[in-house]
Order: C-alpha cells, then structure tokens, then sequence
C-alpha cells in the first residue's frame, strides 16, 4: 500500500500504521494509526462528575481505549471524582448504576461497571469535589499529570472553579452539560480559545431537574414547581 495521508496536513500514515493487529481498537487503528491509538492508551484523564454525563463519558473512554495498562510500560489514567451517591431517581439515565448500587458512591461504582466493558482500563474513583478546601489533595503534583481535563458537573461554581484550575495550570478543559432535552458542549484551550468563565453569565435556568422535583427538593421553588406540574398541569392543561 502506498502511504496514507489524515485529513490533518503533515501527518503520514504507512502501511504498518494501520494494519490489524488482533485488539479491540483495530476499527480505530485502521482510520487513526497504531501511534494515535497508544496516545489515548497513555493519556491522563481528569473527569468531574459521574452522573448522567460522566457515566456517558466513562463508557466511551473504556470502549475507545483511553487511560489503559498496557505492555509497554506506560499506563494512562481515568481519575473521576464525584461526591454523590446512587440515588434511585439516577437510575433511569446513569446507566453505570443498578439498584443494588443505591447508597454507594457513583465514582467507585462506575470505576467498577467500565473494568467489566474493559478490564485495560486504568480508572481510579476518588469522593471528593474539586474545590479549594480540597487542594491539598488536587495540588500542584496531581495537575501536572493530568493531559485533559472534562466536565460532567451540575452547577455553575463548580464548573467556574474547574476552568480557573485548566487556566492556571494550561491544561484544555472539555466543558458540557445538559438540562432535560437541551445540552451544550464547549472545548477550551488555554490561551486558544475563550474560557467558560470569559464568556456570557450564565442565565437563571427556568426548568428545574425532575430528580430534583421527585427525590430532594431543596427550596420552596421545588416545591412549588413540584405542585403546579402533579397536580394544575395534569388537570388543568393537559387535555382528557
């Protein structure tokens, strides 16, 4: 075969490149090359949050091979941290969890689901947020390990506060979120591109989480929003 050029321009791929060589990834060897796939394998991941969006992520990273042990010697890592435990409401869209996990910490159960989708995978759970009475232990050391960083968070601080960290260490930050059926997704680089605390404030969101509404509602809002969807909109509004 005569060399394969990528899209990207200056990159070449030779036959050796993309050949099979017997492993799960050989569909991506054949598009990416055999370099391409040992950079996910050895990559350092850093996932905020393993609820509906980190479960999804969590599969994906263990389906295509990123954080992996490997024979060479060099072994890439998933670190994930979330501080919740598996609630029954999680269980119609966190697809890592089942009914036997409820109570237990999401991060520790989800390490525990991805090894059986890849027994490579090299995901180490940790229950704590990222903030700043927890630098100590995401210090200085910890960050300088870590190649890319995402986000499966729920809230505005904490997201403020991760993109503050990937700013001060150069780290690119893989920003997203979702709300019922609307979602978003914003890839940062540092000094490339702007930050998710640069751009517009964030509005007031009007729709309020249903697991929020059904399981623990926090604010008088919740119950309110709680009373007039069960009871005024069923009644009232939607036709019999």
């Amino acid at each position: 075969l005569p060399r394969l050029w990528s899209k990207e321009e200056g990159v070449v791929y030779t036959e050796e490149q993309v050949k099979p060589t017997g492993s799960r990834y050989d569909g991506q060897i054949a598009v990416f090359g055999k370099d391409f796939q040992n950079k996910l394998a050895n990559s350092s991941i850093f996932l905020v949050g393993s609820g509906a969006l980190g479960c999804e992520f969590m599969k994906n990273f263990a389906m295509i091979g990123i954080g992996c042990k490997n024979n060479n010697g060099n072994n890439g890592k998933i670190h994930v941290t979330d501080m919740d435990t598996v609630e029954v409401s999680n269980l119609n869209r966190q697809f890592l969890f089942r009914d036997y996990d409820v109570g237990q910490m999401k991060s520790t159960v989800a390490v525990k689901s991805i090894s059986n989708i890849n027994k490579n995978t090299n995901a180490i759970p940790h229950v704590v947020k990222v903030a700043p009475e927890t630098e100590n232990m995401f210090n200085d050391t910890f960050w300088e390990e870590i190649d890319i960083v995402v986000n499966a968070l729920d809230n505005v601080e904490a997201r403020k506060y991760v993109d503050s960290r990937c700013s001060f260490y150069r780290k690119p930050l893989f920003e997203s979120g979702t709300l019922g059926t609307k979602a978003n997704v914003q890839p940062i680089i540092p000094s490339l591109t702007e930050g998710y605390s640069d751009g517009p404030n964030d509005q007031p969101e009007v729709d309020i989480p249903v697991c929020t509404l059904k399981s623990f509602p926090y604010m008088i809002e919740h119950t309110l929003a709680w009373a007039k969807e069960k009871f005024f909109t069923e009644f009232y509004e939607k036709p019999l």
